[in-house]
């Protein structure tokens, strides 16, 4: 399995704390059948900067931390990108980076509660300039969730979006899970991914949530959530879409009720 969306690069965003603690999350990671990560640091946000040279920097340590530790496990570099008026610049620039450095795809991040003024423009900015914007844990917003179909209308624009494997699971609870099934069903996910920060609780683990996603939606789905799109995001190509999934008809009671 891929995890394209973790924080274990050490000490700089609030993932890992020290190199410690990325060995302890890269060991978890192996264990539950991942086998390569895309180190997504945060950027942009008023707290954290990791630029791309700071970023590439950091997975080539990792990289040989990795190595010298014996733990088979393969790093690309990549950003969690704050969603702000001039990170199409930014990307251009090439301060920010992309998924693998391909040029291809951003991990986008909303603020928790709001979708900021502007944000179309933003998005349909990065959308001109050939970058597709993957929209991290749109679950986890509170404006998307009171206004879900805002998400369905930017992918219908060419944007993709990524839900937490713990969400899916009902680890956030069960208003999160719900939403997420109702995303999946409607064919608008494409991706599924860790946001680990810690080798425990917010850990490495995609195991759990894609159980849910084969349930939910089949394995075909499934697998192109949990393996097929996550191999053709680290290798710039585009990504797959699912099929909605069909309608369930309601018998009179339900109708009555």
């Amino acid at each position: 399995m891929i995890d394209c969306h973790n924080h274990t690069l050490p000490g700089i965003d609030d993932g890992a704390h020290d190199a410690e603690m990325a060995m302890e999350m890269a060991q978890c990671a192996v264990k539950h059948g991942i086998h390569t990560i895309v180190c997504t640091p945060h950027h942009l946000n008023g707290v954290f900067s990791n630029d791309r040279a700071a970023v590439l920097a950091q997975v080539a340590a990792l990289r040989s931390q990795l190595d010298a530790a014996g733990i088979p496990l393969a790093v690309l570099p990549g950003s969690e990108l704050h969603l702000v008026p001039e990170l199409p610049a930014r990307i251009l620039e090439g301060d920010a980076l992309t998924y693998a450095d391909r040029g291809h795809a951003a991990l986008v991040e909303l603020p928790k509660h709001t979708v900021p003024t502007g944000t179309e423009t933003i998005l349909e900015r990065l959308l001109y300039q050939k970058i597709t914007p993957v929209i991290a844990h749109p679950e986890r917003n509170s404006e998307l969730i009171r206004d879900p179909h805002r998400l369905a209308e930017w992918v219908g624009w060419g944007c993709k979006a990524q839900l937490t494997a713990q969400s899916c699971s009902g680890d956030f609870g069960t208003r999160l899970q719900s939403q997420c099934r109702r995303w999946c069903e409607q064919g608008i996910v494409h991706l599924i991914a860790s946001d680990a920060h810690r080798p425990y609780g917010r850990a490495p683990i995609l195991t759990d949530g894609i159980a849910v996603l084969h349930e939910w939606l089949g394995d075909q789905a499934a697998e192109i959530l949990s393996t097929t799109n996550p191999r053709k995001l680290t290798e710039g190509e585009p990504l797959l879409s699912i099929e909605p999934a069909p309608m369930k008809r309601k018998s009179i009671r339900d109708l009555f009720r």
